[in-house]
């Protein structure tokens, strides 16, 4: 039996730290309208603005050639910069009410030859480019330099390490200096352990050393352990402090349940991995995370992605929802609440948050691949009304749907049985 036990102890305001990648599509009129209705309740809070073209093919959006597409133009001449399409996809995001994080950059190249991912050959002539683009965009304040260029292959970044720390420094520093107030930071690197982490150690050094404003750090990590996840931001924390950094933002800047490619991942495997990346696992992980999420140092986490992209998404291809995307909403109803309430739970693969307003109680319960099928919520010395109180699940079998048999209301507590795995459960409960 899993067993989560309230606590009389109120704990910190559940934070919004449900932040995603990419706005709603706009290549489709009717899926994106479909897509932006359904993210206006979710409140996401932050959007990472990257890999906006492959989101929608054949139009020019966000990434630094779609928007400067002639290398040889006046970076100082208005009409060498084309905004429109991005002008169009930003206001659709901010109409369903989400902050915009700006990556300054470009977009992962499949393509056999790579075409944009060389570093400038004039940092200057790219410092005035980025400053255009930020000029134009001043209801903007987050913006990232760079993506994953510490993985040094050709799809994502045709230079070495070290001269990505250059153009970080010397872009930072010049963004910086138009508005103080603007948030900049990076270097969304891949992995934290590149080279034995001794690259990420070089990017914080010559942050410091060569005072580049860094008021954000932003990091990628994708895995099928919500621990992991969930322990990623007290190693980053103590990293910054070492460095100086003790006051920088911590931005998981993408993220996403991945059971892994395998050895040889053939056409049918990864079928079967994008399957499974958007099914019940990948909502109770989801879950799990942004429950564990909640006494950690991180920031915010930007999930990969709000959109409708191929398994890393919250929408299928046409639009419809997924599993992750009903595990976000369940997580947003909680941070409606005034007051969050410490709990203990059983077992180590459920994750559990609990909040009151007035006599309204939620409990919010993500189990991750658990073997165990009954569960049991002790509210302590409240007691509940069961005709004005509910259970919403999400599983294997669907849903969400109500629990409306087979439960077991006593004052204090409700006993009811999942199916087996996987599981987000949100208990909403009239208490007296």
């Amino acid at each position: 039996m899993i067993q989560v036990s309230l606590q009389v102890d109120k704990a910190p305001k559940i934070r919004p730290l449900h932040g995603v990648n990419l706005a709603a599509p706009i290549v489709n009129a009717k899926i994106s309208k479909q897509i932006s209705d359904d993210l206006r309740p979710l409140c996401i809070p932050l959007t990472r603005l990257h890999d906006a073209p492959l989101d929608n093919p054949g139009m020019r959006l966000v990434d630094i050639p779609c928007i400067f597409p002639n290398p040889n133009a006046d970076p100082d001449d208005p009409d060498s910069y084309y905004f429109e399409q991005t002008d169009d996809y930003i206001q659709n995001a901010h109409d369903y009410g989400t902050r915009i994080m700006y990556r300054l950059g470009f977009s992962i190249e499949h393509s056999k030859k790579n075409y944009w991912t060389k570093p400038p050959a004039d940092l200057d002539r790219w410092c005035r480019i980025c400053q255009r683009i930020v000029e134009h965009y001043p209801q903007i304040d987050y913006w990232e330099i760079g993506n994953e260029c510490d993985e040094e292959i050709q799809q994502l970044w045709e230079g070495t390490w070290r001269q990505f720390i250059d153009l970080y420094v010397k872009t930072a520093r010049h963004i910086k200096s138009l508005r103080p107030n603007l948030k900049v930071g990076g270097p969304s690197m891949a992995r934290l352990n590149n080279h034995e982490g001794r690259y990420v150690r070089e990017f914080l050094a010559a942050c410091r050393d060569e005072k580049a404003p860094l008021d954000f750090f932003s990091w990628h990590q994708y895995s099928d352990k919500p621990q992991k996840i969930i322990a990623a931001p007290f190693e980053v924390k103590k990293l910054l402090d070492e460095y100086g950094f003790s006051k920088t933002e911590l931005h998981l800047s993408e993220w996403h349940y991945h059971p892994g490619w395998g050895s040889a991942c053939t056409l049918e495997r990864a079928k079967k991995v994008y399957e499974q990346m958007l099914g019940i696992d990948a909502a109770a992980y989801l879950g799990a995370v942004l429950c564990g999420w909640q006494d950690t140092p991180i920031t915010m986490g930007e999930y990969y992605t709000g959109s409708n992209m191929l398994g890393y998404a919250l929408f299928e291809s046409t639009g419809l929802r997924t599993p992750g995307y009903y595990a976000m909403e369940l997580f947003c109803r909680m941070t409606r609440h005034e007051h969050r309430i410490k709990l203990t739970c059983s077992d180590e693969s459920t994750f559990a948050l609990a909040c009151e307003t007035g006599k309204r109680l939620s409990v919010l319960l993500c189990s991750f691949k658990t073997p165990q099928n009954e569960l049991m919520l002790d509210v302590g010395q409240r007691t509940i009304d069961p005709a004005t109180s509910r259970i919403t699940i999400l599983d294997a079998l669907g849903g969400p749907h109500v629990i409306d048999q087979d439960v077991n209301w006593e004052p204090h507590r409700v006993t009811f049985e999942k199916s087996t795995g996987s599981a987000v459960i949100l208990y909403e409960l009239e208490t007296a």
